[in-house]
């Protein structure tokens, strides 16, 4: 495999798709988050805590990949958490939420619309700082959050919420409700950092949720976040997590910019979002870029770009979900060489 260096910057790449300009290689933008703290030697929970060590991750990874987004996540709890919730936190694993905070309606005072400088939301700003100042220049950088339906989700828990949504519809949407709040104060500080929000709904999976129930319960939380980027200028990538054949049509309908699917069929999601949207994804992080070889990374990697050819506005060769903390970095870099080989497009520099 021939892997050509890189002629534009990650920004400069990524500008150039917004504005129709050439680009040098298809846009790999695998979903690199927590594990990125093993390059610097520091721990998951030092990872979460502490926003110069998240930031000194990413420069770490950033320098040995060179991919085209970095990706800043703690866990799918830490809206939750600032609105009131307690998470456990582990040294090597993503801090989550054992015990539910909203056991019945008597337990909505124990909860708020979480402001800018509630819980661990302060993390990521120092992180942000610190990024734009090292790699601002080169590289857009990102913060995930997970959505209302998560949110509302991990106050509650998971079986009790999705009882809920027929047992007690008018207690889901007060927490839906105050989820949306607490999302839409975290996107204003996203986007004044100059950074993209990127909403993560795992609980509204067509794994767990009809298209009915998700018509009825996520689609109208979800839009008013992308409606909030849209008013401030910001582009906002929608991620769910597990089988979204079903419903994918319904996550383009939000207005999201970007669909990243998990495990969907990228002849389904083209036929599907239809032009209407960018499609990322979706190879998985649990098989292939776990376990490997190296050479079946590549072959799955070749299979999307060659099944996604042609797709407009762009397909973004990345992972179905983050990269777990045993996912073999050589395996990312796979993905990358991919892109650098199979992926090249015909670029005269100056262009």
């Amino acid at each position: 495999m021939l892997v050509r260096e890189d002629i534009l910057t990650p920004k400069e790449r990524v500008m150039a798709l917004l504005t129709g300009k050439p680009l040098d290689r298809i846009i790999c933008m695998p979903i690199v988050t927590t594990n990125t703290a093993q390059l610097i030697g520091k721990t998951v929970k030092e990872f979460q805590l502490d926003g110069k060590v998240m930031a000194e991750a990413h420069l770490a990874a950033f320098k040995k990949f060179g991919y085209d987004l970095i990706y800043l996540f703690t866990n799918c709890s830490y809206v939750a958490e600032a609105m009131g919730a307690e998470l456990d936190y582990s040294e090597n694993e993503p801090a989550n939420c054992e015990v539910p905070i909203i056991n019945s309606r008597d337990d909505l005072s124990k909860i708020k619309v979480a402001e800018k400088n509630d819980g661990q939301l302060p993390v990521y700003y120092e992180a942000l700082e610190i990024l734009n100042k090292e790699v601002g220049d080169q590289v857009f950088i990102s913060v995930c959050f997970s959505g209302p339906v998560s949110t509302a989700a991990t106050l509650r828990g998971v079986e009790a919420f999705a009882r809920d949504t027929y047992s007690d519809p008018e207690l889901c949407h007060t927490l839906l409700r105050m989820a949306t709040d607490s999302c839409k104060n975290l996107i204003r500080e996203i986007v004044r950092y100059g950074a993209m929000p990127i909403i993560l709904e795992p609980i509204a999976s067509g794994s767990l949720f009809s298209p009915k129930m998700f018509d009825k319960i996520a689609f109208p939380y979800i839009k008013e976040l992308v409606d909030l980027s849209h008013e401030l200028q910001a582009l906002v990538p929608l991620h769910i997590c597990g089988k979204t054949h079903k419903i994918i049509d319904k996550m383009t309908d939000t207005g999201s910019d970007v669909i990243s699917i998990d495990k969907c069929d990228l002849t389904i999601a083209r036929e599907k979002v239809a032009g209407r949207a960018l499609i990322l994804g979706n190879i998985d992080p649990a098989n292939e870029l776990l376990f490997g070889p190296v050479e079946e990374i590549e072959k799955v990697c070749v299979e999307a770009i060659d099944t996604m050819k042609g797709y407009t506005p762009a397909f973004i060769l990345s992972t179905g979900c983050e990269t777990g903390n045993k996912v073999p970095f050589e395996h990312i870099q796979a993905m990358l060489d991919v892109a650098r080989s199979h992926g090249l497009y015909e670029y005269k520099e100056g262009e």
